[in-house]
């Protein structure tokens, strides 16, 4: 147990690293709750059940690209919105062996209010490769690392699989 936390006491290592790097000089611009409608519940009778995580969107400089027209959301009257920092994404299945592959929805979002057509997206904590598959489908470039190196496999043969039916589309054309 980590000092100053007490049994049942929530860590909170999100808010957490998003507070480091506060610290080391990054912006925090936003903290999105990414609601999930299908996600599992957890085993708890003595609180509420989350099904919840957090996206924080940070900022290495005060100035910063961000198309908040690329994200506009459906708003009541049939016209569009600015984005609101709660995002309702149901979870998608993947039938590799990863268990926590975020979907699709998630990362085209964050991708594209916060990054251009050929820009560098890093994705420090690869697992399955969903940024690197998304990345591709939006034109970005894409660099992906993880300590697993099944992950890593995993992940290079999902974006493979999308540079290639890329590559079979623009052959078509």
């Amino acid at each position: 147990m980590p000092e100053g936390y007490k049994k049942k006491d929530l860590i909170g290592i999100p808010w957490m690293t998003a507070i480091a790097l506060r610290k080391k000089g990054w912006f925090l611009r936003a903290d999105v709750i990414w609601d999930k409608p299908n996600g599992f519940p957890e085993n708890v009778t003595d609180r509420p059940s989350r099904t919840h995580e957090y996206v924080f969107l940070l900022s290495k400089s005060e100035k910063y690209y961000y198309d908040h027209k690329a994200i506009l959301e459906p708003s009541a009257d049939g016209g569009t919105r600015i984005c609101r920092a709660v995002w309702e994404i149901a979870k998608t299945n993947f039938s590799g062996a990863h268990f926590a592959v975020f979907p699709e929805k998630l990362v085209e979002r964050c991708l594209l209010a916060t990054s251009r057509e050929n820009d560098l997206v890093l994705d420090p904590f690869l697992g399955s490769g969903t940024t690197g598959v998304v990345s591709q489908k939006l034109g970005r470039q894409f660099v992906g690392i993880d300590l697993n190196e099944s992950y890593c496999q995993m992940a290079k043969t999902r974006i493979e699989a999308i540079e290639a039916k890329n590559a079979g589309q623009e052959h078509n054309s």
